[in-house]
């Protein structure tokens, strides 16, 4: 457990950004120190001023468990992208780059999203009155 621990405080030392205090309506949210490098300072602010309280309280909380090493980046990371929905500047961060890059999509999902995008059937009004009609 202690070696674990130690080797995810390794990797916030070797793998950060530094970020300045985060601020808040007022009040310091986020003390100065290490941001990972998949997300940045301003997008981080924005994030906080955006999100709801109980996903910012989270978030908080996240990043500070991340700087003492009781979690891992992939933490972290799946947790933004799970209230990423919430957030403009965190769908904005998360696509764009896949993991390998240091962006949020695993690299498969990256390149089929692209794809999938690109794939999609759009249904004509008539498919859509026939589907309303057999519904009910």
């Amino acid at each position: 457990m202690r070696e674990a621990r130690n080797r995810l405080k390794h990797d916030v030392e070797s793998n950060h950004i530094d970020s300045p205090c985060i601020w808040v309506r007022g009040e310091a949210c986020l003390p100065a120190g290490k941001l990972p490098s998949f997300i940045d300072t301003m997008t981080l602010e924005e994030a906080l001023h955006t999100l709801p309280q109980g996903a910012r309280l989270a978030c908080i909380k996240c990043v500070s468990a991340w700087r003492m090493g009781h979690l891992d980046a992939k933490c972290l990371r799946d947790y933004l992208r799970s209230v990423a929905w919430q957030c403009p500047a965190l769908q904005r961060c998360a696509e764009l780059a896949p993991a390998s890059l240091g962006g949020w999509l695993p690299e498969e999902t990256a390149e089929t999203l692209s794809e999938a995008t690109d794939e999609c059937d759009v249904m004509s009004e008539e498919d859509m009155q026939s589907m309303m009609c057999a519904s009910g």
